[in-house]
């Protein structure tokens, strides 16, 4: 790496946390090299030599660096929870404060306009729900305030919900103005000691797909902060390969819903509260890909459980799948995968066994170890969401755009698929 190339390298280690590793070899010098056509100049020292000295001009690079793609309920499993989390806390507790939740980085606005909505079909109303959203890009956040978004992402969605959310726009769809006003959008950069500081501590925060490409010093500072601003008993919700381990948020959380929807509470504090029975004579459902998604009103406890999410045929390697995970949360790496592989000694090989010794390999940072496995996993299922995503997410690291991109696509469909079986 050149002398110039390296400055800058070092500008954006500082500035964003970034591990080389994770974001691929090519991501930086492509981006330098946008830079450079933008400002006319030839040379990369004279260009290093302006980064050095603009502030400006290392906001323009953090821009070409930071394009992260989102869409509306992105993995479903997440706002799904939420939906349940706020009617079972809050919605039947009126006298309870309004509920505030963080979305950081919030990108282009994907995900907190989908936290909006989710709450709204929750049945709180604006007063009684806080919604702040952060990022680093002041380019995204302009995007993210005026709402408009391409059909691409609001991919699987259904027509009529979209109909009813969102507006024609010449430049695509965009967000009814009742969301749009309930999301709060700042800059800022979670690496900052001082972020939010004045405010008060967060119920949820959502922190997805952010932990995975930061270097490891950057990630115990990234948990620091969210240490910080969430609640003695609030929920962290992170991305499916985000690592959690001993040097991030593990040894201070645990589980807190089912393992798909990645949402943690602290260990020692006040658990979260219990939810008040409610009488299911007309279950309300809310259904943004149209389909019986995510159930408001859950069921009298005297009911049959409800199929679990991901993979029915896999309902009894559960539990001992739980017990691997919650090994994993608290660093405990070993025992997790002695977990997995006494289950496939006992039951055989199952793609959620060998999805989750993936990311229990991959959060020990054995990447090779993990990507054998998630290979294995959507050998025995095609269809494993997870698996493929995380294996979209290692191509990328590598600079294959073309396996990433075929990697997502077929998760793409695989959520489809999940969801027009669920609807039959």
């Amino acid at each position: 790496m050149s002398g110039g190339l390296a400055a800058i390298d070092a500008i954006l280690t500082g500035r964003l946390g970034l591990d080389p590793s994770a974001i691929g070899s090519g991501l930086i010098p492509r981006a330098v090299r946008s830079r450079m056509k933008a400002v006319g100049l030839h040379d990369l020292e004279a260009y290093a030599a302006l980064v050095r000295g603009s502030e400006a001009e290392v906001q323009e690079l953090i821009e070409e660096v930071v394009v992260p793609e989102s869409w509306f309920f992105r993995d479903v499993l997440p706002f799904r929870f939420l939906l349940q989390h706020a009617r079972s806390c809050w919605t039947v507790r009126p006298k309870r404060a309004a509920i505030r939740v963080l979305s950081i980085p919030c990108a282009g606005g994907e995900e907190p306009y989908s936290i909006a909505v989710a709450l709204d079909e929750a049945g709180l109303p604006p007063d009684r729900c806080r919604i702040d959203a952060v990022d680093v890009s002041a380019h995204r956040l302009a995007l993210a305030r005026q709402g408009v978004f391409s059909r691409n992402a609001l991919r699987g969605m259904s027509p009529d919900v979209v109909a009813r959310w969102f507006r024609e726009h010449p430049q695509g769809l965009q967000i009814v103005d009742a969301i749009r006003r309930r999301v709060h959008f700042q800059q800022g950069n979670i690496l900052d000691s001082r972020l939010l500081a004045d405010e008060t501590p967060y119920d949820v925060i959502f922190c997805r797909n952010l932990l995975i490409y930061l270097n490891a010093g950057s990630r115990a500072e990234a948990a620091a902060t969210l240490d910080r601003l969430l609640a003695a008993d609030g929920v962290l919700i992170v991305g499916h390969a985000d690592p959690l381990g001993p040097s991030t948020v593990a040894p201070k959380f645990v589980l807190a819903a089912e393992p798909g929807a990645f949402a943690y509470r602290r260990r020692t504090e006040t658990a979260i509260p219990s939810p008040i029975p409610i009488a299911p004579a007309k279950p309300f459902v809310f259904t943004p890909f149209g389909h019986q998604d995510v159930h408001l009103v859950e069921e009298p406890e005297s009911a049959p459980a409800a199929a679990p999410v991901h993979h029915p045929d896999e309902a009894d390697a559960r539990p001992m799948l739980e017990e691997a995970a919650e090994h994993a949360n608290q660093g405990r790496h070993g025992q997790a995968l002695a977990c997995c592989e006494a289950e496939i000694r006992r039951k055989g090989p199952s793609a959620a066994a060998l999805a989750l010794m993936g990311v229990i390999h991959q959060a020990a940072g054995r990447r090779a170890q993990a990507e054998s496995c998630f290979h294995k996993a959507i050998y025995l299922d095609p269809h494993h969401d997870e698996a493929l995503l995380a294996l979209a997410l290692i191509a990328e690291r590598r600079g294959d755009r073309s396996a990433a991109s075929g990697f997502r696509r077929r998760a793409d469909r695989a959520l489809k698929n999940k969801g027009a079986s669920s609807h039959e």
